[in-house]
């Protein structure tokens, strides 16, 4: 009896399920697409599987209706925000990329990487100062499928034949692999973000500096798609990564009251002597660095830091002459999230940097790096919530509750849906994002390429601000589904939980980025401009879309208001215009039935104020047809 039991369970755990795109298959289909991957592209010298044949007659009970391990899914296929914005034509490799990240294999590799997180080595053995981080072996391989699929470079990447013109689509093959790559692990996402971000700064700039550091620090090996982890000079290396340290302790984002002071060396080569402190710097591990600095002079000697604009230069880990550069790691950051990626703090003792373009213009130097890391953590914001989706709808289709699986239960139909609503509306800001970057960098609608870059401007802080405060409810409410499942380690959403929060502080916190959006609609009147015109073109597509937008411009932007009355309602403001821009992009970009959802259930007169509390007018039979499985 005892054996037919046990017989009755090995069956029953033979005909385990996966997911291939939207599709559930058995065990025994065929997977070739996905085992072709894995073979060719496997990174690590160990392959992770989930354990096979559990057993589930234990001694006091047999364990039943529990949820089988996602072993695959496809994270392009299955996502149809992805397959609106990539074709034949503009894909590159996301496809590709998709396929081999979604196996339980790379999911692994991130729990690994956060489980064993970085550790710091001031010294070597002789008690001299090497400043060095090491770390998981999976970290590694993390970094290196990214790197190899281009996600710091592909934006960057010159046609074949030419040197100035970029992949016409790189940028949003850019977004789309943040976007795959954060959805196994986020950590990793930091540098390569940053090196894509740097890039164009050094491109520009590092070649007016002098010939000895052009040729010990070769800017295009940033673009190689080779991951070099070794600390060694950067002329050695086969591919470089590129950080950023801005801010300090007394300051943070507030950048103008830095103290760390640049002492100039040697005019002719703009070279400085570096002596101070910063508070946060990620990825210490990086090849170089962009450092904001006030320089000293006769002018300025006893001046306060706040009275001056600091400037930014290049700090090297190594010298031109092949020596280490003093650059003196004091502590890792034990952080909430974001575990496998180094957060450090620093102290500049002597150390070189090349100052990059002009003194006391380090702010313009460096603002389109923020600008692009800042549209970077809009696009991971909505991977995070993406993943989330994905988990919370396996979870539902595997598990039964009072005699019927999850997903058929009408409330949890309700909450999959409004998760999904959210998903997709955060996908499909920062996907339309990437392609006006692509057409501002790019020229690809060079006939108005200035209305472009103004609305990129304020398209992003918006997103910036809204997808990144949205994440940590969305991700929780995903956890919720999951009952307590979802809230023990071995589940990934703990990890996607303690990641939330993060892209809202990094890049600037929610209150400065909407002084930023509330002093470039002041400052620029054509970024004000091309954000209402490109919201009129669908006037007329939902009545609740064309009532916002009107509310819009009759209360918060046409009324002449103090500054400290605009500043106290920033927020309100940012808010409705995020929303009223997702809204129109998903008029034009996706069925009508997801953007009258959306409309309904975030802008009408019964929108819910939780995940679940959706209008009555809502569609969720069409919608639970987008769910991922």
């Amino acid at each position: 009896m005892l054996r037919s039991r046990l017989w009755t369970s090995y069956q029953t755990l033979s005909q385990r399920t996966i997911t291939t795109g939207t599709k559930v298959a058995f065990n025994n289909e065929n997977k070739q697409e996905q085992s072709d991957k894995t073979n060719e592209y496997q990174s690590s010298n160990n392959s992770f599987n989930p354990p096979r044949l559990p057993l589930t007659q234990q001694f006091t009970h047999q364990v039943t209706n529990q949820v089988p391990p996602l072993e695959y899914i496809d994270l392009y296929k299955s996502d149809l925000v992805l397959l609106e914005f990539l074709n034949k034509e503009n894909k590159g490799q996301i496809k590709d990329m998709g396929v081999e990240l979604g196996t339980f294999h790379w999911f692994e590799e991130g729990q690994l990487a956060n489980r064993y997180t970085p550790s710091l080595h001031q010294f070597d053995r002789y008690g001299q100062r090497i400043d060095e981080v090491n770390f998981h072996p999976a970290y590694h391989d993390l970094m290196k499928v990214g790197m190899r699929y281009g996600v710091h470079s592909v934006a960057w990447e010159p046609l074949a034949g030419s040197k100035n013109n970029f992949n016409p689509h790189g940028h949003l093959q850019h977004a789309a692999g943040l976007y795959i790559l954060t959805q196994v692990e986020a950590g990793v996402c930091c540098p390569l973000s940053m090196t894509h971000a740097g890039y164009p700064i050094l491109h520009r700039y590092l070649h007016n500096t002098n010939k000895k550091l052009a040729d010990s620090f070769p800017v295009d090996r940033i673009l190689s798609r080779k991951y070099d982890k070794r600390c060694i000079p950067a002329n050695a290396k086969s591919g470089l990564t590129i950080g950023m340290a801005l801010t300090e302790k007394q300051g943070g984002s507030d950048v103008r009251t830095n103290t760390t002071k640049a002492y100039c060396d040697s005019p002719e080569e703009k070279r400085y002597i570096l002596i101070g402190h910063k508070w946060f710097c990620s990825a210490p591990m990086s090849d170089g660095f962009l450092v904001l600095a006030q320089i000293q002079n006769n002018d300025n000697v006893n001046q306060p830091s706040s009275h001056s604009v600091p400037s930014c230069f290049f700090v090297p880990r190594w010298l031109p002459n092949g020596e280490r550069n003093p650059f003196h790691i004091q502590r890792l950051k034990d952080k909430l999230g974001n575990r496998s990626n180094a957060s450090s703090e620093l102290e500049f003792n002597n150390t070189q940097g090349w100052l990059l373009g002009k003194e006391h213009d380090g702010i313009k130097v460096i603002i389109d790096m923020i600008n692009g890391t800042r549209l970077d953590s809009a696009i991971s914001s909505a991977a995070l919530m993406r993943q989330a989706l994905v988990q919370a709808t396996w979870h539902a289709r595997h598990r039964k509750a009072f005699g019927r699986l999850l997903i058929d239960q009408p409330l949890m139909k309700q909450v999959l849906v409004d998760l999904l609503l959210e998903s997709e509306a955060a996908t499909t800001l920062v996907m339309h994002l990437a392609t006006l970057y692509d057409s501002t960098y790019n020229n690809i609608l060079s006939n108005n390429t200035k209305e472009i870059n103004a609305l990129a401007r304020i398209a992003s802080a918006l997103a910036k601000f809204w997808i990144c405060k949205r994440t940590p409810e969305t991700t929780y409410e995903a956890l919720e589904c999951l009952g307590g499942a979802g809230f023990v380690e071995e589940s990934i959403l703990p990890r996607i939980y303690r990641e939330a929060p993060v892209n809202s502080i990094w890049e600037g916190s929610g209150n400065v980025i909407c002084l930023d959006i509330l002093r470039s609609l002041k400052k620029s009147p054509e970024v004000l401009h091309a954000y209402l015109s490109f919201m009129h073109q669908t006037k007329g597509s939902n009545k609740y879309l064309d009532a916002a937008l009107e509310n819009i411009e009759k209360k918060l932007l046409k009324q002449n208001l103090p500054t400290h009355m605009l500043e106290r309602h920033a927020r309100k403001l940012a808010t409705q215009l995020a929303l009223c821009l997702q809204a129109g992009l998903l008029v034009r970009r996706l069925p009508q039935t997801v953007s009258n959802a959306f409309c309904s259930s975030r802008l009408g007169p019964d929108r819910g104020s939780i995940f679940g509390d959706l209008p009555m007018d809502i569609d969720t039979d069409a919608l639970l047809k987008r769910l991922p499985f």
